[in-house]
């Protein structure tokens, strides 16, 4: 990497990228300006990746001096700086605002303030205290100051309205002035409703919110279970007692949103459940019987008290590169893969690791999408042209919600019609080869077929998400994209290891889960990065795939996206 070409892009992102102001009560706090977009010059062509490159990258983006590439920190400022030195040296073209590479996304930080946050349950006067980030995490996206709490808790099933599934939990249930207690995830029903063990978007929490507010709720707090959302509670609590965030362009007022939204830890929802006379078991069998059930729809006590919250504005950037295609270039492929990751724990005693690294989240992804561009461009330089050009987006604020791709789709650079697909790369195996790859929430996309060829080709075989439940499709970059009708797909190693079979890709597996989200999401020198090169070549001939296919990839028809619009 160029000192001299790092040291310019850094000074650059981190003066102008870096934007995150100190907490406000001031909702119209103007952001910084836009960071400005540094020229690319000229590199030699770049020879084919290998996993050593992939180490270095991943090393790199996983190194503690990146404090976790928090958006709006100097910490993501420098990731910002050595993600376009590393693109510029690929060979590829800046596909940003003002022909630079960088896109600006505006957000808005709202943090709780735990020290003055008081919340407890109100039985018939028994009042019984949740302890903020054990018991309950509580927050709101509406304007900032203090927020009083005295409202009905009323149990409203899995809080889902599915009109094509014939399921309204709300049916008949007056939510004006009340908090909404749902629980987490899909119903577990098998007469074909909904997706079986797949999680859909209705299981999704964000939709457990939207739903709420459509019914007029004043809030929603969702029930915490490991098993149904895929993750602990540590994940909960890491990202609702530190700052949330979500897109907001300059001079917009707050977006509409509900006045409380939040989750219940287990046991604080048990012993709600108790308090009423019910258990959570009694919840969960209510809530796939008729709305006219015992539990559903009726006052489970009041949530009394009062929570505060400060804001504060800042601005990052989308980092987006191309690779200029010959006979469709004005058609692009897309590969997507966030930079972001949680940032440092601020409450930490000095003793403590307190940087999120992420590691495999996603600084192996954004290794991986380098990667790709590497192989790409070592194809064209060899002169074989692709036919459609590909674009390379790095994507800041997916872990608060999949802000930056949800910007872009909004404000894209290229007409969202003139995108014939999105290739999304998040959390890559950095281990050894597998026999598998993975399609995360299978059966959307006629990609899949095509992946289906270029993996018969290498000798590995395409295998549907082997954690449906956890509901990927619905968690990355590519959603994005998906919900304006483009079509993506969302790729992963699989678990049949060449060297210990399916046993020792559950081992891995499970580590994995044990340590996201968490500090110890490490990089880790042992790691081999066989695998992860061996998806990268994979991807790279599926995008040349697509780019060179006269006719683009097409939603399937039972898919949920083939009828939305781009």
């Amino acid at each position: 990497m160029s000192t001299r070409t790092l040291w310019s892009v850094f000074t650059a992102a981190l003066a102008l990228a870096c934007t995150r102001d100190a907490p406000t009560g001031d909702a119209d706090a103007p952001p910084a300006a836009a960071p400005s977009n540094p020229p690319a010059p000229e590199r030699p062509n770049p020879a084919a990746p290998t996993a050593e490159d992939l180490r270095a990258m991943t090393r790199a983006l996983a190194d503690d001096a990146m404090e976790g590439r928090r958006p709006g920190t100097p910490g993501g400022a420098r990731t910002v700086a050595y993600i376009i030195d590393r693109m510029t040296e690929l060979g590829l073209a800046p596909a940003g605002e003002d022909g630079g590479w960088m896109q600006a996304v505006p957000m808005r930080d709202v943090a709780v303030d735990a020290a003055r946050t008081h919340i407890e349950t109100d039985h018939g006067g028994v009042r019984t205290a949740l302890e903020f980030g054990t018991d309950i995490v509580i927050s709101t996206f509406g304007a900032a100051g203090t927020h009083p709490l005295d409202a009905d808790l009323v149990f409203v099933g899995y809080g889902i309205t599915a009109p094509q599934y014939r399921w309204d939990d709300y049916d008949g249930v007056d939510l004006d002035g009340k908090i909404a207690v749902v629980l987490v995830g899909d119903p577990p029903v098998n007469d074909g409703r909904f997706a079986g063990d797949a999680l859909t978007y209705y299981g999704r929490w964000s939709y457990k919110f939207e739903e709420g507010l459509r019914h007029g709720a004043t809030g929603v707090l969702i029930v915490h279970e490991a098993a149904a959302a895929s993750y602990g509670w540590n994940v909960i609590e890491t990202g609702w007692t530190h700052a949330r965030t979500h897109v907001a362009a300059p001079g917009r007022p707050p977006p509409d949103a509900l006045p409380v939204e939040g989750w219940l830890g287990t046991e604080a929802a048990a012993a709600l459940a108790a308090r009423c006379g019910t258990s959570l078991d009694t919840w969960r069998a209510a809530a796939l019987e008729s709305a006219s059930a015992p539990s559903r729809g009726r006052s489970c006590g009041r949530l009394r008290g009062s929570f505060v919250t400060t804001e504060s504005r800042l601005q990052d950037v989308n980092v987006i590169g191309r690779l200029e295609g010959a006979r469709m270039a004005e058609q692009v492929v897309a590969i997507t893969a966030h930079w972001d990751h949680l940032g440092k724990d601020a409450d930490a005693p000095p003793s403590v690791d307190a940087i999120f690294n992420g590691a495999i989240d996603n600084a192996s992804g954004i290794a991986g999408m380098l990667a790709v561009a590497a192989t790409l461009h070592g194809r064209v330089a060899s002169g074989r042209p692709l036919g459609r050009s590909v674009l390379f987006i790095a994507t800041t604020g997916e872990e608060e919600g999949l802000l930056g791709s949800m910007w872009f789709v909004e404000k894209p650079t290229v007409p969202l019609d003139r995108i014939a697909a999105v290739v999304n790369l998040d959390s890559m195996n950095v281990q050894g080869r597998t026999r598998t790859i993975q399609v995360i929430g299978p059966g959307h996309t006629t990609i899949e077929d095509t992946l289906a060829e270029v993996a018969t080709a290498e000798g590995r075989r395409v295998v549907p998400d082997e954690h449906p439940a956890s509901g990927g499709y619905y968690r990355s970059d590519h959603f994005s994209f998906a919900r304006r009708g483009v079509p993506a797909i969302y790729i992963r190693g699989g678990a049949d290891m060449e060297a210990g079979g399916v046993t020792e890709g559950r081992r891995i597996g499970a580590g994995l889960a044990q340590r996201y989200h968490t500090v110890d999401d490490e990089f880790d020198e042992a790691w081999s990065f066989a695998g992860t090169l061996q998806d990268v070549r994979t991807v790279a001939s599926l995008v040349a795939r697509i780019a060179d296919d006269p006719a683009p990839p097409q939603w399937k028809p039972t898919s949920e996206f083939a009828d939305v619009p781009r």
